[in-house]
């Protein structure tokens, strides 16, 4: 909003108005002392209808003279006693334009954290709500041994974003030592509890795939269930023993589990933003959720690449929430063995 803007639309609203009142008002002056002057029933000297015509004329000067004047006026007194709010107005838009300037900032650093240097059996997308989330991924190729892991921090927005960027440094830390995969969560778990003051959590899975034999050790914390699609079976849930979401409790033991993987096999990691997402129909509020997911993974076809994939259930969730606006993070990866 510019300086001046709220004061002349306030002043011009006013000086119209007022305009109006004083021109209504003259004009019924003026029509009643028209009817004076012709009236036949009073009788005036020639003389006195001369004068009367000369006021006559004085009126209307008069009154043009004083809609100058009130404009002038009003717009000096307006402008004076709205000084205070259009400064606060343009410190406000100031204000807010660095804002929008810093979390744009923000985006673009928190966008350059994630891995976009994909292999050809991964690819990922991160489509935050607002303009930082809390939802991330990550990979790790070292030669026939992929590392992958996909996770969501409670909340949205700016807090979210730096519990984001806390967990995804110790999470890149921990990966490169070469630990089991319950015990690198139990060592993220254990540090992200120490620097977690505000009681936010990561649901967090991990796996490492061996792609040659198709042997993948994993971990959820309290995210999502995998789906995966074998090449000669329908799509199912990854069904994963119990463990709690990472920054919640520290010292707790982790327990991770195998899954011997046919090659061929594709595995799609998503966060709730993709099954939560809402559209209004008849009968209420519905969300995505797992049954239109696997719907969705069985018209996958093995010779889709992996971006198209991804792209294609985001454009599912998109087509299914119509005009709802997006109410939550959207992370996705696709991984085929």
């Amino acid at each position: 909003m510019g300086k001046n803007s709220f004061a002349n639309r306030l002043s011009g609203n006013i000086i119209g108005i007022v305009s109006i009142i004083y021109l209504v008002a003259l004009v019924i002056i003026a029509v009643l002392f028209h009817r004076i002057m012709t009236d036949e029933t009073i009788h005036l000297s020639e003389q006195t209808l001369r004068y009367a015509s000369q006021m006559y004329l004085n009126l209307i000067v008069v009154g043009a003279v004083g809609l100058v004047v009130i404009f002038f006026v009003c717009r000096r007194v307006i402008r004076t006693k709205t000084r205070p709010v259009t400064e606060e107005l343009e410190t406000t838009s100031m204000a807010n334009e660095r804002m929008e300037s810093e979390l744009n900032v923000a985006r673009a650093i928190q966008m350059g954290m994630l891995n976009t240097q994909f292999p050809e059996q991964l690819y990922a997308m991160l489509c935050p709500a607002k303009e930082v989330g809390g939802d991330f991924y990550d990979f790790k190729v070292d030669g026939d041994q992929m590392y992958f892991a996909i996770g969501d921090v409670s909340g949205k927005g700016v807090p979210a974003s730096l519990m984001m960027a806390l967990t995804s440094v110790i999470m890149r830390f921990v990966a490169g030592l070469g630990l089991p995969i319950n015990t690198m969560l139990e060592r993220i778990n254990n540090s992200v509890c120490e620097a977690n003051s505000h009681g936010m959590f990561v649901t967090l899975f991990v796996a490492r795939v061996d792609l040659k034999t198709g042997h993948m050790e994993y971990c959820n914390a309290g995210h999502n269930p995998l789906v995966v699609i074998p090449p000669d079976a329908p799509p199912y849930l990854l069904k994963a023993k119990p463990n709690l979401a990472i920054g919640l409790m520290g010292d707790f033991h982790y327990v991770g589990e195998t899954l011997d993987l046919k090659p061929g096999t594709r595995i799609i990691a998503y966060t709730d933003g993709v099954t939560e997402a809402e559209t209004i129909q008849e009968q209420g509020i519905m969300q995505f959720g797992n049954d239109r997911m696997l719907e969705w993974a069985n018209g996958i076809t093995p010779s889709l690449n992996e971006k198209v994939v991804v792209e294609s259930l985001y454009q599912s969730v998109k087509d299914f929430a119509g005009d709802n606006p997006q109410n939550d993070d959207i992370a996705i990866m696709s991984l085929k063995v």
